[in-house]
């Protein structure tokens, strides 16, 4: 069963974010599995960097989106992806270095700031873009 289930209400309207939101939701069910498997720190590591990579990609193409189409919250919206960003790289900079054992709670983290941020945060600009003309 998967740790994170795409529905209805993780939706933003926009097919490209859905579908990249749905890519980060099985990132983050891979590395739950991986955890409940107990998997090395080698194959941990990677599905942390990997995360993190595609993370950053995502925001990125988010926040090109938000320039073009002028989205009046890209400051507010940009300090939340950089605070994600900053909390993973620490965490895998720690894993990396032996100081934090990746545990349940770091997944159940990623669970609820993602739904969080996609259900609340996302949610803000659905409509703007979408009244943007982007489908």
């Amino acid at each position: 069963m998967a740790f994170i289930t795409w529905n209805r209400d993780l939706s933003v309207k926009i097919d490209s974010i859905d579908d990249q939101h749905k890519k980060l939701i099985e990132l983050i069910n891979d590395f739950y599995e991986n955890i409940k498997n107990r998997s090395n720190n080698e194959s941990i590591s990677k599905l942390l960097r990997g995360m993190n990579q595609y993370t950053v990609e995502h925001f990125d193409i988010e926040e090109e989106l938000m320039k073009k189409y002028g989205y009046p919250d890209l400051t507010v919206h940009k300090k939340e992806h950089d605070k994600f960003v900053t909390k993973v790289t620490e965490l895998e900079e720690k894993f990396n270095s032996g100081k934090v054992i990746v545990s349940f709670e770091i997944t159940s983290f990623l669970k609820d700031w993602w739904k969080n941020h996609i259900q609340v945060v996302d949610q803000k600009y659905s409509d703007f873009f979408i009244k943007s003309g982007l489908k």
